[in-house]
Protein backbone atom coordinates (compact mmCIF):
# COMPACT_ATOMS: atom_id res chain seq x y z
CA UNK A 1 0.00 0.00 0.00
CA UNK A 2 1.05 3.64 -0.81
CA UNK A 3 -0.14 6.59 0.81
CA UNK A 4 0.86 9.80 -0.69
CA UNK A 5 -0.65 13.41 -0.37
CA UNK A 6 -2.29 14.73 -3.47
CA UNK A 7 -3.31 18.36 -2.65
CA UNK A 8 -4.22 20.24 0.51
CA UNK A 9 -6.66 17.81 2.56
CA UNK A 10 -6.44 15.28 -0.31
CA UNK A 11 -4.57 11.71 -0.22
CA UNK A 12 -4.19 8.94 -2.45
CA UNK A 13 -3.95 5.56 -1.63
CA UNK A 14 -2.75 2.98 -3.82
CA UNK A 15 -2.58 -0.69 -4.20
CA UNK A 16 -2.36 -3.52 -6.19
CA UNK A 17 -6.15 -3.85 -6.59
CA UNK A 18 -7.22 0.04 -6.57
CA UNK A 19 -6.74 3.63 -6.12
CA UNK A 20 -8.41 5.90 -3.95
CA UNK A 21 -8.77 9.46 -3.40
CA UNK A 22 -9.66 10.49 -0.15
CA UNK A 23 -10.88 14.11 0.82
CA UNK A 24 -10.38 14.59 4.93
CA UNK A 25 -9.75 11.21 5.06
CA UNK A 26 -12.60 9.84 3.43
CA UNK A 27 -13.03 7.66 0.75
CA UNK A 28 -14.40 9.45 -2.76
CA UNK A 29 -13.14 7.74 -5.59
CA UNK A 30 -12.09 4.36 -5.96
CA UNK A 31 -10.73 3.60 -9.37
CA UNK A 32 -10.46 -0.53 -9.62
CA UNK A 33 -7.49 -2.24 -11.49
CA UNK A 34 -8.56 -4.80 -14.10
CA UNK A 35 -9.08 -8.64 -12.08
CA UNK A 36 -11.02 -6.59 -9.22
CA UNK A 37 -14.26 -6.33 -8.18
CA UNK A 38 -16.69 -6.56 -10.66
CA UNK A 39 -13.65 -7.46 -13.43
CA UNK A 40 -12.01 -3.92 -12.86
CA UNK A 41 -10.95 -0.83 -14.58
CA UNK A 42 -14.54 0.87 -13.30
CA UNK A 43 -14.31 4.08 -10.85
CA UNK A 44 -16.38 4.19 -7.94
CA UNK A 45 -17.93 8.05 -6.68
CA UNK A 46 -19.02 7.91 -3.17
CA UNK A 47 -22.66 8.71 -3.50
CA UNK A 48 -22.71 10.25 -0.25
CA UNK A 49 -22.80 13.85 0.10
CA UNK A 50 -19.90 15.64 2.97
CA UNK A 51 -19.20 19.18 2.56
CA UNK A 52 -19.04 21.60 -0.72
CA UNK A 53 -15.17 21.33 -0.49
CA UNK A 54 -15.49 17.49 -0.80
CA UNK A 55 -17.58 17.90 -3.27
CA UNK A 56 -15.22 19.92 -5.40
CA UNK A 57 -12.19 17.27 -4.05
CA UNK A 58 -14.54 14.89 -5.84
CA UNK A 59 -15.20 16.17 -8.73
CA UNK A 60 -12.42 18.09 -9.96
CA UNK A 61 -10.60 14.51 -9.65
CA UNK A 62 -13.42 12.79 -11.74
CA UNK A 63 -12.76 15.47 -14.52
CA UNK A 64 -9.41 15.09 -13.60
CA UNK A 65 -7.85 11.55 -13.74
CA UNK A 66 -10.88 9.71 -14.63
CA UNK A 67 -12.23 11.24 -18.03
CA UNK A 68 -11.42 8.57 -20.28
CA UNK A 69 -12.87 6.34 -18.31
CA UNK A 70 -16.35 4.87 -19.67
CA UNK A 71 -18.16 3.77 -16.73
CA UNK A 72 -18.10 6.25 -13.37
CA UNK A 73 -20.73 4.25 -10.90
CA UNK A 74 -21.98 6.13 -8.04
CA UNK A 75 -21.02 3.89 -5.05
CA UNK A 76 -22.73 4.19 -1.18
CA UNK A 77 -20.21 4.29 1.55
CA UNK A 78 -20.98 0.69 2.67
CA UNK A 79 -19.79 -0.28 -1.15
CA UNK A 80 -16.66 1.75 -0.84
CA UNK A 81 -16.15 0.63 2.89
CA UNK A 82 -16.56 -3.18 1.61
CA UNK A 83 -14.26 -2.69 -1.37
CA UNK A 84 -11.28 -0.86 -0.25
CA UNK A 85 -11.70 -1.47 3.62
CA UNK A 86 -11.25 1.96 3.98
CA UNK A 87 -13.47 3.35 6.86
CA UNK A 88 -15.92 5.54 5.26
CA UNK A 89 -17.94 7.68 7.95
Amino acid sequence: MKISNYKPNQTIVETQDYTALLSYGVPQVVITKPGFWLGGGEVFVNSKRYSTTTSKHKNAYVRKVCASYDQIVPASREEIQEMTGLETR
